[in-house]
């Protein structure tokens, strides 16, 4: 007997604009054209050379084909929007961090912050500029790939009941998706066949010893007219993820921006049904030495024709095991070493956990974040500035 699961109303996204936009140009990865084994070893190296372009460059692709199905990804966002509509009370029941973000300090290891910490993060979390204060709810989910942690876990009701649904989806990127892009990053790196996967592999209820991050339902409600007037329209200040890659929905709200790689210049990320936009995190970045780019992206106000609406999507911030030391002697690359691609000495030898929690709980604290144009403050973790403003050239 099939029993029917709950009907929610479906995330009604905006149509796409039709206004006249800078969009930038991305690469797209078509992983239906992916082939396991020796058989599959050209169509391989065909998509690797499709990936380096656009992750030595802009550090963002449209990833078509990924074999997901479009209608349980579309229920999956109906399920989110439910969860994100819950009453304000029962949110306050499962924080994931400090109501702001300078309530979670840099030194308390045993809270990750409402960034990176299982459950929600409410308006205002971030400082902004000219003391605006970020319009942006989530929810986080950590631990989805492993069972017994994460049935254990505290959630609230309806999250709980929409486990299977979220488990399903974000699994899926992590076991099947990060898998293959991992055996081209092999390809592109000239390194033995699963090196980069043996990075992102998981034992099961073992989180200390796998790959993994964290999975978010993360909707926009848009800013009054003054906060925005203040921040020149900006609703997600420019950043780049600490993870090592980063999945995206693609949505139709023409709100996503990154700096592109070869004018430094602001320029819209475009809208592609049923496809995944992807970025590279500070992690990767590094472990290559800066081959590949972990490139400035925010999130802006809509056109005219889009206003009034809400921006909802689904990420994945996936990382390495804890233990990875972030940096190119980690891989022995062959190609590394010939372009030169090294850690440089003022590097410290650090494992992606470490630059992540720092980096994290960096993020929309007041001292960083409220200053005038479109950088934070530059500060260093670790030898490394935190955030890198890739140009061509430069």
């Amino acid at each position: 007997m099939t029993i029917a699961r709950p009907h929610y109303p479906p995330f009604e996204h905006v149509q796409p604009t039709k206004e006249d936009l800078p969009y930038v140009d991305l690469g797209v990865v078509d992983l239906a054209k992916f082939v396991d084994g020796p058989e599959g070893l050209k169509s391989r190296t065909q998509l690797a050379a499709d990936l380096e372009k656009a992750i030595t460059t802009q550090g963002f692709f449209f990833l078509e084909g990924h074999g997901f199905p479009q209608s349980k990804l579309d229920y999956l966002q109906a399920v989110s929007q439910a969860i994100l509509d819950l009453p304000l009370e029962e949110k306050q029941q499962y924080p994931a961090g400090s109501l702001q973000s300078d309530g979670d300090a840099f030194d308390d290891k045993r809270k990750l912050g409402a960034e990176r910490g299982s459950g929600f993060k409410p308006r205002g979390y971030w400082a902004m500029q000219h003391g605006v204060r970020d319009q942006i709810e989530h929810f986080n989910w950590r631990n989805f790939l492993h069972p017994t942690i994460r049935d254990e876990q505290d959630y609230p009701p309806l999250v709980r009941q929409h486990l299977p649904e979220v488990v399903e989806y974000f699994s899926f990127l992590h076991l099947e998706v990060l898998r293959k892009l991992s055996a081209l990053f092999d390809i592109i790196l000239e390194l033995p066949e699963g090196t980069v996967w043996s990075l992102f592999d998981v034992t099961p209820d073992q989180p200390e010893v796998s790959g993994g991050g964290f999975a978010r339902a993360m909707i926009y409600h848009g800013m009054s007219d003054s906060d925005e007037k203040k921040t020149d329209g900006t609703w997600l200040r420019g950043h780049s993820d600490a993870s090592s890659l980063t999945f995206i929905t693609s949505q139709p709200m023409t709100s996503l921006q990154f700096r592109d790689y070869h004018d430094g210049q602001w320029k819209y990320v475009g809208y592609r049904p049923n496809a995944l936009v992807v970025n590279v995190g500070d992690r990767l970045e590094f472990l290559s030495g800066g081959l590949f780019k972990s490139t400035i992206h925010r999130v802006v106000g809509p056109p005219k024709d889009q206003r009034g609406h809400r921006r909802l999507g689904l990420i994945y911030f996936c990382d390495f095991k804890p233990s990875v030391l972030i940096d190119p002697l980690t891989l022995q690359s062959p190609k590394l070493d010939r372009l030169g691609y090294t850690k440089p000495d003022e590097w410290e030898r650090i494992t992606g956990e470490e630059w992540d929690d720092q980096k994290a709980k960096s993020f929309g604290k007041i001292h960083i974040n409220d200053t005038e144009g479109d950088e934070p403050a530059p500060f260093y973790i670790y030898g490394r500035l935190a955030e890198r403003w890739h140009q061509l050239g430069k």
